[in-house]
């Protein structure tokens, strides 16, 4: 698969409760979510180690991939997580390790995850003895999608857990879109994302500067005339979209096995299967498959 992140958990912005608001857009706590993660071992435990440890970010595949950027804070490093949380003010524990919040609630986060998928139940799992290990209690829900997303769209849900960018190979002609706020269905930010959409009609402004440095700059390479301009785009908003951590990135190029029959002919060994690029087996043009009868 080709997807930034087969797996990314997604840190609400616009959740409605202020006290977790502040928490989730402080670039510190999502950098120790992210470090806390063990992404080797999730990658050995779930896909055999056929998988690759990442964060929400590029695939070497894409031309435009920079090792640098694909490994930020992507390493499994709990003294730096519980640093950072420490740096925050967040230094006071329940009998039981778990820390408490300015306003003195446990620090205890739900991640809710669609039902269409068995995954991701799995896979929580591990992140949640991690957490754990840091002072963070995680309790995990499932939701129907539709129900899931609408929590998210108003606020409900803390940390949604989903697929990372759709499409983890791009070239300088792709739309560096998914990276700044230009949707609602963008589960880090929905209602800036909801605000570009309408034109202000509804949701709210970019009120971070960080968002809103990153929709001037897709705004900017819709206007670029040159592919060097593009790439230099493109490198600029990866640089700080991965710096950010507004997605967290589980696992990347997850292993997609396609079984065809041995007389169907014209189907390549090994091949790219996602929906952005290729529409699936789109990309390979079916239409030029054929049957062998053997006559």
């Amino acid at each position: 698969t080709a997807k930034g992140a087969q797996w990314a958990i997604f840190p609400n912005l616009h959740v409605k409760d202020a006290e977790w608001k502040k928490i989730f857009r402080d670039v510190r706590f999502r950098r120790a979510l992210s470090v806390a993660v063990d992404r080797h071992e999730i990658n050995q435990a779930f896909y055999f180690g056929l998988a690759r440890p990442s964060n929400n970010s590029l695939l070497r595949e894409s031309p435009l991939y920079n090792d640098a950027f694909a490994k930020r804070w992507r390493q499994f490093d709990l003294e730096l997580a519980n640093k950072l949380l420490d740096e925050m003010g967040l230094t006071k524990r329940t009998g039981n390790g778990i820390r408490l919040l300015p306003s003195g609630k446990p620090l205890e986060i739900t991640v809710v995850f669609s039902t269409e998928q068995s995954a991701p139940s799995d896979i929580l799992e591990l992140v949640t003895d991690t957490w754990r290990k840091i002072g963070i209690r995680v309790l995990s829900k499932p939701l129907h999608l539709e129900i899931m997303r609408n929590g998210i769209f108003s606020g409900t849900v803390q940390m949604s857990m989903w697929s990372g960018l759709e499409n983890g190979i791009p070239n300088d002609g792709t739309s560096p879109e998914e990276l700044a706020p230009t949707t609602q269905q963008q589960y880090q930010w929905p209602k800036w994302g909801q605000y570009m959409e309408t034109a202000g009609k509804s949701g709210e402004a970019i009120d971070l500067d960080v968002p809103r440095e990153l929709f001037r700059l897709n705004d900017t390479w819709r206007s670029a005339r040159t592919r060097q301009e593009r790439s230099a785009i493109w490198n600029r908003m990866m640089d700080l979209f991965t710096d950010n951590v507004f997605s967290i990135g589980l696992i990347s190029g997850v292993p997609q096995v396609i079984v065809a029959n041995s007389s169907l002919k014209n189907v390549p060994e090994k091949a790219i299967y996602n929906w952005d690029p290729g529409a699936h087996f789109g990309i390979y043009r079916p239409d030029t498959f054929w049957i062998d009868t053997g006559k």
